[in-house]
């Protein structure tokens, strides 16, 4: 959780703790004991479910209660080396967060190694003198160690109790990890004047939370065989999809008020009144000296979006940006305004002030970015969900979103990290979850004109990308010139001639880059190959893996279109070139078509291609005829128009 997440649940200021609903998973015998395994550990020489691993988590456990106003949870973890090259995991770090107040802490910190030698365990145990402690700065620490003596074959195993202070929110449980699972079990002993809302995650959760029974205040997940968890293409944020429980305060029962029920954070205007509360954030929302300064500044325009695009601009040009994250301010107004140093949420505030004192409507909207841990927004009001805070104006009748924090996104645009379902819209009244509309048309538009001319062929390109597209390309190409580009196009001998990039003047974002490509030919070959899409989306299918553990997400539909003119010279003839074909996945979640056209009196073949992206995120139940279609589409586009001389 971040620094500025505190300041959020200090706020909250609630010293009381709660309780879920008292049920609990079917009892298992999965317990981790340093010191004692089982044979089937000592046995083990790969993992049944992923073979290829180097290692495997043999178990996990956390075993949480209450004690003396705080949350204390016993961690065990034991690991087992199958590959000597797999050393790193035998590398620890336990990081948390002290703060002030010292919110966490952590102690009996125990941990050993055991190899097994001529058939004897041999046990070497870690002393306080091998755990080094780092001070990270704003107040997170960080506990290292490493393992002695570890080898193919070794297990290692550590325990620690974890305390946390504030228990509003708790951080829960992650069961999964970036290596095979055999279990991960967490459990946790609420107190019944306690009542917490708590928040599971992922399908493996999802079937241990069934079939629980009534056990008190005692709650228990066991999650067995859990796989590795790799980066896949176009999914670099599997975090928001692993299995997971966290727990948020619902309510307590105030004995100091006969029990009467007390509810924490019932509605979402409630939720924003909280945050109003916070001295920084409701700073940018008073009508104090600073607004009024704000509303003396000269800005251009006559549009309320040419002002707000004004605004947009001078807040990135005369404001740096830090490193602080999180949705709620360090700083206040004046201090921002003063220093012209801020974090992304405190940019975005001065951007919603400077509105609002132009008269245009702005109020900030919390997000969960992607790579935040959630895959969807939790629909009562669960607030460790947030973690970005953006605008949400109303500029002449339209809504737009924006932030500041990014250099190559332009106003009325968002990072593709924020390109999410929806939001909470935080406001002094009639706060309440939102959806996101971003209305876009992104694609690559490319016209090519290829002629051949003495001993080389001439590709003549003019390549326009649209919307988000275009602010892909800028940002992957801020310094593009023609060396870079020819290494880009990845053809042997190729020379770059020409580039130019442009920004369009429109009211969508584009980009245009124009430039030739000469290519040698071999002037006394019969037949003469060439390859009409030479700047394409997709070099390759990039889906080689034959199941696919997560959703792909592109982060935004397009719609391309090449057109590639082939003039064919004297003394040429067409030979072949490939057949027309047009291709959709189920329900139209992609199509694509490619057709050829001939035109004899003019000597000329036209090829026009379309590819469509109808949905940015694909289903895993749809990721075998996602494969199938990009195969089919990255091989057409690949097949050579063939020339050969006449006679």
């Amino acid at each position: 959780m971040t620094h500025n997440m505190y300041h959020l649940l200090r706020a909250f200021a609630i010293m009381v703790f709660l309780m879920l609903f008292s049920l609990s998973s079917f009892a298992q015998d999965y317990e981790v004991k340093l010191g004692k395994y089982s044979s089937e550990e000592l046995e083990m020489t790969s993992c049944a479910f992923e073979p290829e691993a180097a290692a495997i988590v043999l178990g996990e456990q956390g075993i949480g209660f209450f004690s003396n106003g705080r949350l204390v949870t016993e961690i065990k973890r034991r690991l087992k080396i199958f590959d000597s090259k797999a050393k790193d995991y035998a590398d620890i770090t336990i990081t948390y967060y002290e703060g002030e107040n010292k919110v966490e802490a952590i102690t009996g910190l125990k941990a050993q190694v055991m190899n097994l030698e001529n058939g004897k365990e041999v046990i070497t145990k870690m002393s306080k003198k091998d755990f080094f402690e780092t001070d990270l700065g704003n107040g997170y620490k960080e506990i290292r160690f490493t393992f002695p003596n570890v080898k193919e074959g070794s297990i290692i195993e550590y325990e620690y109790d974890h305390y946390f202070e504030n228990i509003t929110f708790l951080d829960g449980w992650q069961f999964q990890n970036d290596i095979p699972t055999v279990f991960s079990r967490y459990k946790i002993d609420i107190p019944e004047y306690l009542d917490y809302r708590f928040l599971g995650q992922g399908e493996h959760f999802v079937v241990a939370n069934q079939n629980r029974v009534n056990n008190f205040g005692e709650n228990e997940w066991t999650l067995t065989n859990l796989k590795s968890v790799q980066s896949e293409p176009y999914m670099n944020n599997f975090v928001d999809y692993l299995d997971k429980i966290e727990f948020q305060l619902a309510g307590y029962k105030d004995y100091g008020n006969m029990g009467h029920y007390e509810s924490v954070l019932s509605n979402w205007q409630k939720l924003a009144d909280e945050i109003f509360e916070i001295d920084a954030f409701r700073s940018y929302f008073r009508n104090n000296g600073t607004f009024k300064d704000l509303a003396e500044v000269d800005i251009e325009g006559e549009t309320e979006a040419e002002k707000a695009e004004y605004i947009y601009q001078l807040i990135k040009e005369k404001y740096t940006l830090n490193d602080e994250g999180g949705f709620v301010p360090d700083q206040n107004i004046k201090k921002l305004v003063t220093n012209k140093v801020g974090s992304k949420t405190e940019l975005n505030l001065l951007m919603i002030a400077m509105l609002r004192a132009n008269g245009i409507e702005a109020d900030p909207l919390l997000i969960s970015s992607k790579g935040n841990g959630r895959s969807y927004l939790v629909q009562f009001p669960f607030v460790r969900q947030f973690n970005r805070l953006i605008v949400k104006a109303t500029i002449d009748g339209e809504v737009v979103f924006a932030d500041t924090s990014h250099e190559h996104v332009p106003f009325g645009y968002l990072p593709l990290a924020y390109h999410v379902e929806g939001g909470f819209l935080v406001k002094e009244e009639g706060s309440d979850l939102i959806r996101m509309n971003l209305e876009h048309k992104s694609g690559i538009k490319q016209m090519v004109n290829i002629s051949l001319e003495a001993d080389s062929i001439h590709f003549g390109h003019t390549v326009r990308y649209l919307d988000y597209d275009a602010v892909s390309f800028l940002e992957r190409n801020d310094d593009l010139d023609e060396e870079k580009l020819e290494k880009m196009l990845d053809k042997d001998e190729v020379n770059v001639m020409g580039l130019e990039v442009k920004d369009l003047e429109s009211k969508r974002r584009q980009v245009e880059s124009s430039f030739m490509v000469n290519m040698p030919m071999n002037t006394s070959a019969e037949l003469l190959l060439i390859n009409p899409i030479m700047v394409k989306r997709h070099k390759e299918n990039p889906f080689k893996i034959d199941d696919r553990n997560f959703p792909v997400d592109f982060n935004y539909v397009f719609s391309d279109n090449y057109i590639a003119n082939i003039s064919i010279p004297e003394g040429y003839e067409l030979d072949d070139y490939p057949e027309q074909l047009a291709i959709s996945m189920p329900s139209g979640l992609a199509k694509f078509i490619y057709i050829p056209q001939e035109d004899t009196n003019n000597n000329v073949l036209r090829i026009n291609v379309k590819f469509d992206l109808n949905t940015e995120m694909v289903q895993p139940s749809d990721y075998q005829d996602l494969k199938a279609f990009m195969e089919y589409m990255v091989n057409k586009i690949q097949e050579p128009v063939v020339l050969k001389k006449k006679s």
